[in-house]
C-alpha cells in the first residue's frame, strides 16, 4: 500500500510525463487488441490517432501559451470546416466576426482576463446583428446570423474554455482528464458499437447503440474515479461523479449535436483532413460540449483559478 501511495504522489506531482507514457502505453495495447481481434473497420482511425495525439502532447509540454494557441487554431480549422457546409464562408464579414473572436479569446486565457472572456461573445453577436444595418442587405439576414452565432457560441466560445481551463491551479490535470477521458469515451463507445452494439436507439446517429452508450458513460465514471487521486483530489466523491457524468453524458450529447447539423446539411462528415474520423469538427465534437460544462462545474464548486 506504502509503494501505491507513493506511485501516486509522484505521478500527481507530474501528471504529464505520467499520462503521456500511459497514453502511449494504451495506444500500443488497444492496436494489439484490433490486430488481433481484426477490427478492419477501426484500423484506419487508429493510425490517424499516431499523427493526432503527439500534437497534443507537445502543446502541453511547451506550456499553456502554446496550449493555448493550438486550441484557438483547432477552433479555428473546425469553425471554417462548418463555415464551409453551411455557406456562410461566403458571407466574409460574419466570418471574420468569429474568427477575430477566437483570436480574443485566446488573449483572454493567456492573459487571464475572465472578465473579457464572459464579455467578448457578447459584443461579437452584437457586431453580427450591426452587418445588415451597415451593408444594407437584409437577403438572408436571419439565416445569416443564425449560422453566424451558433458559430460564436459553439465554434469559438465553447472550445476556448479548454484554453482557460489550464489557467486553473489543478489546470495541466484538468486538461489531461477532459481531454482524454472525452476521446476515450468515443473509442470504447466506437468499439463496444462494433463488437456489441445491437440496440439502436436515435435516428439522428443509426449506428448509435443502447449497448456502447453505456459503455462510453460507465467507462467515463470509472476514469473519473481512477484519476480522483491524481486530477482532483480536492473534489468531493459526489464531484468526481458529476465530472464522470459531464463526460460520459456531455461527449455523447456533443457528437449528437454535430450529427444533427450534419444530416441537416445533407453531408456525412465536416471535412476528410483526418482519414477514418472526417474533419477536425468529427474528432473535436465530444470535447465542444464537454469543455464549458466541466469549467464551470469546477470552478463553481471547487475555484481555484484566481479570478
Amino acid at each position: 500500500m506504502t509503494s501505491l501511495h507513493a506511485f501516486v504522489a509522484e505521478a500527481a506531482q507530474h501528471p504529464l510525463a505520467f499520462y503521456t507514457a500511459l497514453t502511449a502505453a494504451i495506444y500500443f495495447a488497444l492496436g494489439a487488441a484490433i490486430w488481433v481481434g481484426r477490427l478492419e473497420s477501426a484500423k484506419r482511425p487508429y493510425l490517424t490517432w499516431a499523427v493526432m495525439l503527439p500534437p497534443v502532447f507537445a502543446l502541453l509540454w511547451l506550456g499553456q501559451a502554446w496550449w493555448i494557441a493550438g486550441v484557438a487554431l483547432l477552433s479555428a480549422l473546425g469553425y471554417g470546416e462548418f463555415a464551409r457546409a453551411t455557406g456562410l464562408d461566403a458571407r466574409r464579414p460574419y466570418c471574420a466576426v468569429v474568427y477575430a473572436l477566437i483570436a480574443g479569446l485566446a488573449l483572454c486565457a493567456i492573459f487571464k482576463n475572465y472578465g473579457l472572456f464572459m464579455a467578448l461573445p457578447i459584443w461579437a453577436v452584437a457586431l453580427l446583428l450591426a452587418i445588415p444595418v451597415v451593408s444594407g442587405r437584409y437577403e438572408g439576414a436571419l439565416r445569416n446570423l443564425g449560422v453566424a452565432v451558433i458559430g460564436v457560441v459553439y465554434f469559438a466560445w465553447f472550445p476556448a474554455h479548454l484554453g482557460f481551463l489550464s489557467q486553473s491551479t489543478y489546470g495541466l490535470g484538468y486538461v489531461l482528464f477532459v481531454v482524454l477521458a472525452t476521446q476515450c469515451s468515443d473509442v470504447i463507445a466506437f468499439l463496444c458499437g462494433k463488437l456489441i452494439g445491437k440496440s439502436h436507439w436515435t435516428r439522428i446517429s443509426p449506428n448509435k447503440t443502447l449497448e456502447a452508450s453505456l459503455a462510453a458513460l460507465a467507462a467515463s465514471m470509472a476514469l473519473a474515479y481512477a484519476n480522483w487521486p491524481l486530477v482532483f483530489p480536492h473534489f468531493p466523491w459526489w464531484l468526481v461523479g458529476l465530472a464522470g457524468l459531464i463526460v460520459g453524458v456531455g461527449g455523447q450529447v456533443g457528437d449528437l449535436v454535430m450529427s444533427a447539423f450534419k444530416r441537416d446539411l445533407g453531408i456525412k462528415d465536416f471535412g476528410h483532413a483526418l482519414p477514418g474520423h472526417g474533419g477536425f469538427l468529427d474528432r473535436i465534437d465530444s470535447l465542444i460540449w464537454v469543455a464549458p460544462l466541466f469549467f464551470h462545474t469546477a470552478r463553481f464548486f471547487y475555484g481555484g483559478f484566481g479570478y
